[in-house]
């Protein structure tokens, strides 16, 4: 059983990574980026199936996406919805949020941002 420790340092080791930056890769269509490094900020939500009623929890993400990394068979991409983000065993489909767009060039012209889901 973890102990207050070992949960405070794997909380911590998340909000780190989140800061410092994860290995992912974006899969367009059937070819991907090679792995780059973006950062990210999570939000996870809960929701209560009224047939069910059971909880099922989600996880959202803004991801911070190097516009100079996105290069799938030598051309730039643009981050768009239905792209994934493949974060080590798990998938985050960019989608935009009720009146914000999927993903956008940030104006230091350089970081897209990209809203995310989890999936699967």
């Amino acid at each position: 059983m973890p102990t207050a420790l070992d949960n405070m340092i794997a909380a911590a080791s998340g909000i780190l990574a989140s800061y410092h930056g994860v290995t992912v890769t974006l899969k367009v269509g059937r070819g991907q980026t090679a792995p780059f490094t973006a950062s990210f900020d999570e939000q996870e939500t809960a929701t209560i199936s009224e047939q069910t009623r059971r909880e099922t929890k989600r996880i959202a993400r803004v991801y911070y996406l190097p516009a100079a990394s996105l290069i799938v068979n030598g051309s730039t991409v643009i981050p768009r919805a239905g792209m994934v983000l493949v974060d080590g065993s798990q998938e985050f489909e960019i989608l935009p949020n009720p009146g914000k767009k999927a993903a956008e060039l940030l104006p230091d012209g350089v970081t897209y941002l990209a809203h995310t889901k989890q999936v699967g």
